[in-house]
């Protein structure tokens, strides 16, 4: 790996030491304070106590050490550090933001997560750390296969990848056998059992992460590391903001010209 740098050292310890903090206040406030952000009971969930929760993240946590190792001789320990804790952010707050404005606008609940040890606001460090490497694999792949096309040709790549393994994770993830995530107002589209939404924001999440993410060298020579990561941390917090105006007017729209009866492929 080399010797690194101070600025990265220094980068590096605010960066996944802010994360850290806020992991720690999450599952602390989701285990012993659940009243506080209304966290639905866990009664009738499967394979819930403490010990198995606990095993069940090392499984995530194991298969990000080895994208995080891979990605710092692909692209180096400052791109890697970001890479691992922007794609966590991103996709955790995203999640975290549609489960609390469902739990408490009083209009309609969306969803809520189930199970885990550790969480990030209300959205499992598993869920998060899947989304990295997830992420990681399919910018990776995209950009080996795609080597010579563009950066949009290799995002919507990338994207599209996410989205096709989702098809078949999801229904998996919300099956009886296994609960790991609760749909509480079903969509008048669905595939395979799973609202259409979701996969649109898989591919949407992959999608901008990448197109921003490729920019980060850019970033870097104008502005120095530093000031290039809160720069990347705030074009997606802009991003955010993005999708969550987006799928307003998806909602929108599907609510006013989709029959009321759901349209569902591959139900199961």
């Amino acid at each position: 790996m080399g010797k690194i740098k101070p600025e990265e050292k220094q980068l590096l310890t605010i960066n996944f030491g802010i994360l850290g903090v806020l992991i720690l206040a999450s599952t602390i406030l989701h285990h012993f304070f659940p009243g506080v952000l209304s966290v639905p009971s866990h009664e009738g969930i499967p394979f819930y106590s403490f010990p198995s929760l606990f095993t069940q993240d090392l499984i995530p946590i194991g298969l990000s050490y080895l994208c995080f190792v891979h990605s710092i001789k692909y692209m180096g320990l400052w791109q890697a550090s970001v890479f691992l804790s922007g794609s966590f952010v991103f996709t955790g707050l995203e999640e975290s933001m549609w489960i609390l404005a469902g739990r408490f606008s009083g209009i309609q609940e969306t969803y809520y997560f189930s199970r885990a040890f550790l969480w990030f606001v209300e959205t499992p460090v598993m869920a998060c750390l899947g989304w990295y490497f997830i992420a990681y694999a399919c910018v990776y792949i995209s950009s080996l296969i795609l080597k010579n096309r563009g950066l949009w040709t290799r995002a919507i790549c990338g994207g599209l990848i996410a989205m096709d393994l989702d098809l078949w994770l999801d229904p998996v993830q919300t099956s009886p056998e296994w609960k790991s995530w609760f749909w509480l107002s079903p969509d008048k589209i669905n595939i395979f059992s799973i609202p259409l939404s979701n996969f649109i924001g898989w591919f949407l999440l992959i999608f901008l992460f990448a197109l921003v993410f490729e920019k980060l060298p850019v970033l870097e020579k104008r502005y120095g590391q530093a000031w290039a990561t809160l720069r990347f941390y705030g074009i997606l917090l802009l991003l955010e903001v993005g999708i969550l105006i987006f799928f307003g007017i998806y909602g929108t729209f599907v609510m006013k010209y989709i029959p009321l009866t759901n349209l569902t492929l591959g139900g199961i």
